[in-house]
């Protein structure tokens, strides 16, 4: 390739591959803090490319619309959920008790630390649309399937009954949701770490009660 092609296919030393790579982050960026500083319904393309600093031309190069741009960036808050718990799920050092609590700990901690994902999550994907909502009921149910999976080893090593654990760990999931909203609404005085501690309750406290029940079943 001759030097004056190289030039003409870089600014900046950039690739135009690498310009709408950057781009999309400070979009997705931009997204993150107007939408939960302002709300989803208050934000205008205009300032998310004004804050983004990127034209409209750039804006629906990347997206189809305001509502395409917070489903991913809803897909990238949750990927991010899915990598905490995965992290912790995998530490050979716990055993497998723990490594659920603390995969569940972690995934509070991301999405309260920074109170932007939590919004994003919980409060602003709600109600937009229908296409939306199935998308982040798909992605809730991803880190509900963890908890069923691990659900499984758990009763495989006998320390839960053997059952289906699909529906309590969708009622986990629902529940530990439920928390984060309570906590960005100012519902409670708890710190984040303490919000935290509540669902790893949550989840010792499915742990206690389905063995007791067992143990009733089998004694009645």
């Amino acid at each position: 390739m001759s030097d004056k092609a190289s030039k003409v296919r870089r600014y900046r030393g950039r690739t135009p591959e690498e310009l709408r790579a950057e781009r999309r982050d400070r979009l997705l960026d931009a997204a993150l803090s107007l939408f939960a500083e302002r709300g989803y319904a208050n934000t205008t393309i205009e300032q998310l490319c004004s804050t983004a600093r990127v034209t409209t031309r750039h804006f629906y190069e990347q997206f189809d619309g305001r509502e395409g741009l917070l489903r991913d960036l809803l897909e990238s808050i949750v990927a991010g959920t899915l990598r905490s718990a995965w992290k912790e799920l995998l530490n050979e050092e716990r055993d497998m008790t723990q490594r659920v609590g603390d995969a569940i700990r972690s995934v509070m901690l991301y999405l309260l630390k920074d109170p932007r994902r939590g919004r994003i999550v919980c409060l602003e994907t709600i109600g937009v649309s229908r296409d939306l909502e199935r998308r982040r009921r798909v992605l809730i149910h991803d880190f509900a399937s963890l908890i069923e999976q691990y659900g499984g080893y758990l009763a495989g090593s006998g320390l839960l009954p053997l059952r289906d654990y699909r529906l309590p760990a969708v009622a986990l999931v629902g529940a530990t949701m439920e928390l984060i909203q309570e906590w960005l609404n100012g519902g409670t005085d708890m710190d984040a770490e303490g919000v935290a501690q509540e669902a790893v309750l949550f989840f010792r406290a499915l742990i206690i009660g389905a063995q007791r029940y067992e143990e009733a079943r089998e004694d009645s």
